[in-house]
């Protein structure tokens, strides 16, 4: 593992602020800003792979994702042509659970100090919109998430994004659930992401947790200026056509921000695998 040792200067100055929101927290223990890259993701960050190998985000692709073994590429970052921006992630959650996972995906966002555990330079807030949701009696831990929508700030690179993470069963992506068993799938946060000034929603973010005889691995996809629409007033208002003629996906993904969100995705869960064990161990069994 190689350490991270290039930070933007606005997210140094946000370590600090984080530092300082959790010095008070019972978990403050498990903030460390040591983060890490595997050694074979370096060299993936020099150059875009080719988009021939890029996943389409339709049911029997999305699918292929439930057969034995792995894709042609697993770790990398193109610019489509239409301007969207494709990634595709791996990383090895060693002695790591399917619990530990659907568990760290509504706990994390109680409050948002917690949400700076994951990524202490780049994570800002994490506000559910139906938070009422992580405290009932009663519910499996995606039940907690699934159908909730996150309010993120965090750093992508050196921009402070703000956006809105909805959590969906990933049966409305196109899914075939009823394979998740076979495919040793024991955890998932599947989502449409949507711009918050404008309510752009342009993302789909696709983690897949898979059994593994270490733990487990998670794989992921973005697809960042896919499937447009503006939200407005209960409205949906499909824009995917002339955002692409516009140019908008471009600017909104590309290969610039690709290259940014395989980096973040990496080192955000790269570190999570380090630290969710003890976290889990320590606060797992707690309601809160």
């Amino acid at each position: 593992m190689k350490p991270v040792t290039y930070f933007p200067i606005p997210t140094q100055y946000q370590f600090a602020k984080n530092q300082k929101l959790i010095a008070d927290k019972e978990y403050r223990h498990y903030f460390n800003g040591d983060l890490r890259l595997p050694d074979d993701i370096i060299p993936l960050l020099g150059s875009p792979m080719n988009s021939f190998d890029a996943l389409q985000p339709d049911p029997k692709s999305l699918n292929s994702l439930l057969d034995p073994g792995y894709h042609s590429v697993e770790n990398g970052y193109c610019e489509l042509s239409d301007g969207t921006a494709y990634v595709t992630s791996l990383v090895d959650f060693p002695g790591c659970t399917g619990d530990m996972y659907k568990w760290w995906f509504w706990w994390h966002s109680v409050e948002s100090a917690r949400y700076t555990l994951w990524y202490p330079h780049n994570h800002v807030s994490a506000r559910p919109v139906n938070r009422e949701v992580l405290t009932r009696p009663g519910l499996l831990p995606e039940q907690r998430y699934i159908g909730n929508t996150h309010n993120i700030d965090e750093y992508i690179g050196p921009d402070l994004v703000k956006i809105a993470i909805r959590f969906l069963d990933p049966s409305e992506l196109g899914f075939d659930t009823s394979r998740f068993e076979a495919a040793g799938i024991v955890g998932h946060a599947c989502a449409r992401v949507s711009f918050r000034f404008p309510r752009l929603e342009a993302v789909t973010m696709i983690h897949l947790a898979r059994k593994t005889e270490r733990g487990i691995e998670q794989r992921s996809r973005y697809w960042i200026g896919h499937n447009t629409k503006l939200r407005i007033f209960g409205a949906s208002i499909p824009l995917d056509n002339i955002a692409a003629k516009l140019g908008i996906k471009r600017r909104m993904g590309g290969e610039r921000i690709a290259y940014e969100q395989f980096l973040h995705d990496q080192i955000e869960f790269n570190h999570l695998s380090t630290i969710l064990p003890g976290i889990y161990s320590e606060f797992g069994s707690r309601e809160i």
